[in-house]
């Protein structure tokens, strides 16, 4: 992965390439958007060199420019300290910050335009406002969410892979077994590539909580592979292994103690249109508590042009814990979307009022322990279509 990931940079820094291959994961840039995007474009890379024939690959000794693939963390370089479980796996396995792409190295609205440009989007199918320029050259997307066409805007003949599963990563480990297993080598990739091996292992174990009956993110699709890529890791013990990943990640997730508010409202947010929606690793009740919280979720609203936010906490401190809090400066339409919210029935949120009270804001307990900020988006853009 070293070798890939820095004679990658080399390449797009010298614009050394024929046709660029960008896969890019999803604006919170969390460990599973990262590590979709890493290990999927560096798949591709690998797919293309098995393909080549010995007169091709002799072309390459002697400066024949070729395709790139290039995984895009999107998100800014100065946050990444931010995702501290991304910060944590990565280093584990020996991928530093300086060897990583970031979306505001380059100008990628302007990089697509100078050659020939096919995009993978990992870990989300609806792009950001920011991001609608790559709608023409989207080749494929693979994503965990439902689905959601209101903003398709992609060609006819776009390859999409999206199914409800617990995990991106799940449907990249599958897509890449498929795609090897035309070529005869179902298992060849991951045989020869053990670290991307464990960094997928790792990703479906956090993000599953190791398969959680409380939590209930687990699928069977996600259970199915990780037991294939156990076998591939011929694990002794697989029980005992994936609760001590569960631990280091969950750890290093909610070491969260020195982030000040407005850093912990960057560290994994969505921005639906002029909704701001970061979700915490602690719950929103601790968030509210930190010195100026209020005053950086406006600052939060102000920069990024949106009028109102949407926090999403949660514990797993003594057993699985999530709330949820309504913040604006015009009370009437913070109000009205806390009703809308409240009222929702697919799936029912079951956000109950409590005793706290903050300045124009609503909080809520969440009773449906089940519901993540996946479950919250579509009732989003439902009352965004009817405020």
């Amino acid at each position: 992965m070293e070798d890939y990931l820095s004679t990658t940079v080399s390449n797009l820094r010298s614009a050394y390439y024929s046709t660029l291959n960008l896969t890019i994961g999803n604006e919170t840039s969390n460990l599973d958007s990262t590590v979709s995007s890493l290990v999927y474009s560096k798949f591709l890379h690998w797919q293309l060199s098995q393909l080549k024939c010995g007169i091709c690959k002799k072309a390459d000794k002697i400066g024949y420019k070729d395709h790139i693939f290039v995984p895009v963390l999107n998100g800014h370089r100065e946050e990444y300290e931010l995702k501290t479980e991304v910060v944590s796996c990565l280093n584990e396995y020996g991928i530093s910050k300086e060897m990583l792409i970031f979306r505001n190295d380059y100008d990628l609205q302007e990089l697509v335009t100078k050659t020939k440009t096919n995009v993978v989007l990992v870990d989300h199918h609806t792009l950001a406002i920011k991001d609608k320029f790559f709608a023409p050259y989207v080749t494929e997307i693979i994503d965990h969410r439902p689905i959601d066409k209101t903003e398709w805007a992609y060609r006819d003949d776009t390859r999409s892979t999206i199914e409800t599963v617990g995990s991106c990563c799940t449907l990249v480990a599958q897509r890449i077994m498929d795609m090897s297993a035309v070529m005869a080598k179902k298992v060849e990739f991951f045989e020869t590539h053990p670290l991307c091996t464990q960094l997928l292992h790792s990703t479906i174990i956090l993000d599953t909580v190791n398969f959680s009956k409380e939590v209930k993110k687990g699928t069977p699709h996600d259970l199915e592979i990780v037991t294939f890529l156990e076998g591939i890791m011929k694990i002794e013990n697989p029980e005992a292994e994936r609760e001590c990943k569960l631990t280091r990640l969950l750890e290093a997730r909610t070491n969260v103690s020195r982030l000040t508010a407005a850093q912990l409202l960057k560290k994994d947010v969505k921005i639906v249109k002029e909704v701001y929606v970061p979700s915490f690793p602690i719950l929103v009740e601790e968030f509210l508590s930190k010195p100026e919280a209020l005053t950086a979720v406006s600052e939060a609203l102000k920069s990024s042009g949106c009028s109102l936010a949407l926090l999403l906490g949660m514990s797993l401190q003594n057993g699985l814990k999530r709330d949820a809090a309504i913040c604006g400066s015009e009370h009437d339409k913070t109000a009205k979307l806390a009703k809308f919210l409240q009222d929702w029935s697919a799936p029912s949120l079951q956000l109950t009022s409590t005793d706290l009270q903050y300045p124009n804001t609503c909080y809520f307990n969440q009773l449906y322990l089940g519901a993540s900020r996946k479950q919250y988006i579509p009732a989003v853009n439902a009352f965004l279509q009817n405020p």
